[in-house]
């Protein structure tokens, strides 16, 4: 393996499929932030080797197709059913092998995640070459658990993981993601309710 392997082309899923019940119901990603949606900022920041945006979104698809694919979660996972659920469903149709994931409220979302994550991860599987091909982004107090990168292989774990939990934070146990340090913990300011913007 290269010691310092570029950035491959990426896919990149952007999750909101929320219920938006800290917005009093508003879809979050098309809330306005400095004459913008939210999406429209987590979009423009993503790296140029994206090849393709899917966004798992359940309602609103039209005004969302406007930033990318757009996919609804899997009737099998029920309605509104959480980000693990939109993003196994949201795997399932991507079509490079790595998958860039973001919620779609950081206007701010790191642009220098992705290469940190791939080059960290690489040195990790050069390692260690059975363990799970996830990074996660770590802020130095908490573990950002929606801002990952993976390969699309992980679907088949994902949906294992949400036999038992539904949770982001179980899956990432359970698989033993590699934390990957971001400095600027401004990037991670996320809105959960209006007046925060």
């Amino acid at each position: 393996m290269d010691k310092n392997p570029e950035l491959p082309p990426l896919s990149a899923i952007i999750l909101a499929g929320g219920e938006g019940r800290r917005m009093q119901g508003a879809d979050k990603g098309l809330v306005d932030y400095q004459d913008l949606p939210l999406i429209a900022h987590v979009s423009r920041r993503l790296p140029s080797v994206v090849r393709e945006r899917i966004i798992s979104c359940n309602r609103n698809a039209n005004r969302y197709s406007r930033y990318g694919s757009t996919i609804s979660d899997d009737p099998r996972f029920g309605s509104f059913a959480g980000p693990l659920a939109g993003l196994a469903t949201a795997l399932a149709i991507c079509q490079q092998d790595w998958v860039l994931v973001t919620p779609c409220d950081l206007p701010n979302y790191p642009t220098d995640f992705a290469e940190q994550a791939w080059q960290t991860l690489q040195q990790h599987l050069t390692q260690q070459p059975n363990a799970a091909p996830i990074a996660v982004a770590y802020d130095g107090n908490r573990r950002q658990n929606l801002c990952l990168l993976l390969h699309r292989q992980e679907r088949a774990a994902i949906q294992t993981a949400l036999t038992t939990s539904a949770a982001v934070r179980d899956y990432l146990d359970q698989r033993q993601a590699v934390q990957i340090h971001i400095q600027d913990c401004d990037a991670f300011n996320n809105f959960n309710d209006r007046g925060m913007l």
